[in-house]
């Protein structure tokens, strides 16, 4: 990994990437001579067009821009401040290996003072995770590199069961479930039992604008009124770890670039589930609409905000309830993972992980 900032120029940059085998229009600037110069800097060539705002951007611009999003995103939202211990989800693709290696300049430049990061990763226990945890020596160089502690944590050492058993046992017994629902549900647990264990009081997400275009596109059209009422940085289940998302402004193809030219390690094979996540078919449909409404995507996250402040005004907080298998945080009588291992016949062998899993990431 190299760390560098290389700024691209000439032919370089123009077949750095190839928009098409990714799925979405990269705004490299084909015809540079028409805008000439950074719009910020004035020096460097424009090589990249924000459609949205028209600008032509170097890259060295392009890439400070992004920076003072996030550290801006941040500070607004107060999403970190002093005395927190704040863990960084690292799942291997590009998002959260930007976001890890951003925080790490931020608390170089003095930007997280009394701030206790560390990194993680889950290991789920399928084939796509195996291929994650092939490539996690990178993440843990990177993590470390910034003097952050880096740890590894399995499903199978948290609940006795890895993701695929449980997908497995559910299918035989005729619950229709997908990958996808399964994997989300125990990452969510995982990262609650985890993080209680080692006193984190904040996990920072890697989900940037599209991710957040896309779930609350997905909530419109799936009816989920009571998903807007949750205030920046709440769980879904009352009582869990507050969730940070300092990329949400950030658009994909920006963290991409930025990965890229900083040279850090790109994931090379695709979940293979995500094909059949309704959350994929959005994706591509939110891409061709942006090549006639540049803004649909910050529209949508806009939207969400707006509404999600107007719904909380005459709502009182939500009253924290405890599952009566578990006793974890959960929004019903019976929390999310627990119905899963009880449909799967698990359920008992699941509550033994549990208690030995809290123990052993407290002692770690």
């Amino acid at each position: 990994m190299t760390g560098a900032l290389e700024i691209a120029r000439g032919k370089n940059a123009q077949r750095a990437w190839d928009s098409r085998e990714r799925g979405w229009e990269v705004g490299w600037m084909k015809g540079r001579e028409e805008l000439r110069a950074c719009r910020h800097c004035g020096r460097e060539p424009a090589q990249y067009l924000r459609a949205v705002s028209g600008e032509g951007l170097c890259l060295k611009c392009l890439f400070a821009s992004v920076e003072r999003t996030v550290a801006k995103t941040i500070r607004r939202h107060k999403m970190i401040v002093p005395g927190d211990s704040v863990a960084v989800a690292v799942s291997g693709g590009k998002d959260s290996l930007v976001l890890l290696y951003m925080l790490g300049k931020f608390a170089r430049r003095g930007l997280l003072r009394g701030v206790r990061v560390e990194a993680f990763v889950l290991d789920e226990g399928h084939e796509y995770s195996a291929a994650r945890m092939r490539r996690v020596s990178a993440a843990r160089e990177l993590a470390e590199s910034f003097g952050f502690e880096f740890g590894v944590y399995r499903f199978q050492d948290i609940f006795g069961a890895t993701a695929a058993e449980l997908y497995e046992r559910l299918a035989r017994s005729g619950y229709n479930v997908g990958m996808c629902t399964i994997d989300g549900v125990l990452r969510r647990r995982a990262m609650d039992v985890v993080g209680r264990a080692r006193g984190w009081t904040k996990i920072a997400l890697a989900h940037n604008l599209d991710d957040e275009a896309q779930t609350t596109l997905l909530n419109v059209l799936a009816g989920g009124l009571q998903r807007f009422y949750r205030r920046r940085g709440e769980p879904e289940e009352p009582g869990a770890i507050p969730r940070v998302k300092p990329l949400m402004y950030v658009r994909e193809e920006e963290t991409a670039l930025y990965a890229y030219y900083h040279g850090l390690p790109l994931m090379e094979v695709e979940c293979p589930y995500i094909v059949r996540n309704p959350r994929y078919d959005i994706k591509f449909f939110l891409a061709e609409l942006e090549r006639k409404m540049p803004h649909v995507k910050y529209a949508l996250v806009s939207f969400g905000e707006r509404l999600a402040r107007e719904l909380r005004e005459p709502r009182a907080s939500a009253r924290a309830m405890k599952c009566k298998y578990c006793g974890l945080a959960s929004s019903g009588s019976v929390c999310r993972a627990c119905e899963l291992f009880e449909r799967a016949g698990l359920l008992d062998r699941y509550l033994s992980a549990l208690r030995e899993a809290g123990a052993a990431a407290g002692r770690a």
